[in-house]
C-alpha cells in the first residue's frame, strides 16, 4: 500500500498501524521479541516482490538492490538492546538473496543519528521535524556496506553504480524520519527510488 507522506519519492508499506500489524511491531521493538525480525524481514521481501511484479520498482535481474536502514538514535539501542531496523533490514536481504529468482542484494547503513533526540511518540509532524533537523548524517565513505556477489560492496561503489535503493523503516508515520533520510543520502550523491516501511500510521 502506498502511504499519504509527501516525500518526493514512492512511500510504501505493508499495512496500516493498527491491528495485528501495529501490535507485531510492538512487540519486536519495545517487547522483547528480536525473533520476530525474521517473519518481519520475510513480509518485507514479498512486498519487494509485490512491488517488482507491479513495475513499480525494477526487477532483481535488472540491477542490484541497496537496503538503506533508518537510523535509531544511541539512546534508543541502548534501551532496546539492538537496532531493530537493522536487524530487520539484514533479514530481508537474506531472504531476497536466497529468493528464485535470486538477485545482488547490499545492506548499507550509511545514515547516523547524532546527538540527543527526544522520543518521536506522540510528537505531530513539526516536532518530529524539529527533532531530527541537522540530526541525521552520513557516515564515513569507508562505513562497509554488506554485500551479496555481483551488488556494490563499498560506499564508492554504491555511489557509482546504478541500483535499486530503498530506505527501510519500522513505522512511517509524519514521514518525518524518511524524508530527513531522503535528503541526507540526496545530498551526498546517493538517490533513493522509495521507502519502505513495516506499517504506516
Amino acid at each position: 500500500m502506498r502511504t499519504r507522506a509527501d516525500l518526493g519519492v514512492p512511500v510504501w508499506a505493508l499495512a496500516r498501524h493498527t491491528g495485528p500489524a501495529a501490535r507485531a511491531v510492538s512487540a519486536y521493538k519495545d517487547r522483547g521479541r528480536p525473533d520476530l525480525a525474521r517473519p518481519i524481514g520475510a513480509a518485507l521481501a514479498a512486498g519487494i516482490d509485490a512491488l517488482r511484479a507491479a513495475g513499480e520498482i525494477p526487477e532483481a535481474s535488472e540491477r542490484p538492490t541497496v537496503l538503506v536502514p533508518a537510523p535509531a538514535s544511541a539512546r534508543a539501542r541502548r534501551r532496546r538492546g539492538f537496532d531493530h531496523v537493522r536487524e530487520v533490514v539484514d533479514a530481508l536481504a537474506a531472504e531476497l538473496a536466497g529468493s528464485t529468482p535470486g538477485g545482488p542484494v547490499a545492506v548499507a547503513p550509511v545514515l547516523e543519528v547524532r546527538g540527543r533526540v527526544r522520543d518521536a511518540a506522540g510528537l505531530d509532524a513539526r516536532a518530529r521535524s524539529d527533532n531530527l533537523s541537522g540530526r541525521i548524517r552520513r557516515r564515513p565513505e569507508g562505513t562497509p556496506v554488506r554485500a551479496s556477489p555481483g551488488a556494490p560492496s563499498t560506499v564508492a561503489a554504491l555511489l557509482a553504480s546504478p541500483a535499486t535503493v530503498l530506505l527501510v523503516d519500522d513505522v512511517v508515520t509524519t514521514g518525518a524520519t524518511a524524508a530527513a533520510c531522503v535528503g541526507v543520502l540526496k545530498v551526498g550523491g546517493l538517490r533513493v527510488d522509495g521507502v519502505l516501511g513495516v506499517t504506516a500510521a
